[in-house]
């Protein structure tokens, strides 16, 4: 007995068995987290190699440049003294998704990410109390499916001394959406 023959009565078994489980058109989201988290950064250029310089929308974690290639921005104190975020489109010539966006509401007032708009060729200059709407590159795990991630993000500390960052964030785990209240199921 060959197992060909059973691909077709499997393929359809799998194709009933997910229209079966709702209308087939409306996503299942994740709902959105209920608290913020906060992030540290280094300045990459002159922080430790052992500590993060970048930061992953999609993952909502600080990550180190030298060992995880999935980043959406880093960290840069500049000669001046300036502390900048520079997203990765502005690096990385193949990504030109992700991009950050100052924005002139406060972080619990930003309900939702702009559609539009983002700074992704350049550096964006930080302080204490900015907000950002910040958006991920495409999620690689779906290959070429457009997939971003929508966060919100608000500067706690500049440190020129030791050359770090600190943030909160609120990232909103699904694609393409961006809605940015704690606890809502979009």
């Amino acid at each position: 007995m060959s197992v060909i023959r059973y691909i077709p009565v499997a393929v359809l078994a799998a194709i009933v068995a997910l229209t079966g489980c709702g209308s087939g058109t409306e996503p299942i989201l994740i709902p959105i987290p209920d608290e913020t988290r906060e992030a540290v950064m280094v300045d990459v250029t002159t922080g430790s190699i052992g500590d993060p310089s970048a930061f992953d929308i999609i993952t909502g974690e600080s990550v180190r440049t030298d060992q995880f290639s999935g980043w959406d921005f880093v960290f840069q104190i500049a000669e001046d003294g300036s502390a900048l975020w520079w997203p990765r489109s502005a690096i990385i010539e193949e990504d030109e998704d992700s991009g950050l966006l100052l924005v002139s509401r406060g972080f619990d007032d930003l309900l939702e990410a702009p559609e539009d708009g983002y700074v992704q060729l350049e550096s964006v200059p930080v302080a204490v109390g900015d907000v950002f709407a910040a958006r991920s590159r495409r999620d690689p795990a779906l290959g070429n499916l457009r997939c971003r991630r929508y966060a919100k993000v608000e500067i706690l500390d500049v440190d020129t001394v030791e050359r770090t960052v600190s943030f909160r964030h609120l990232v909103n785990p699904n694609c393409e959406q961006r809605k940015l209240v704690p606890g809502a199921e979009d």
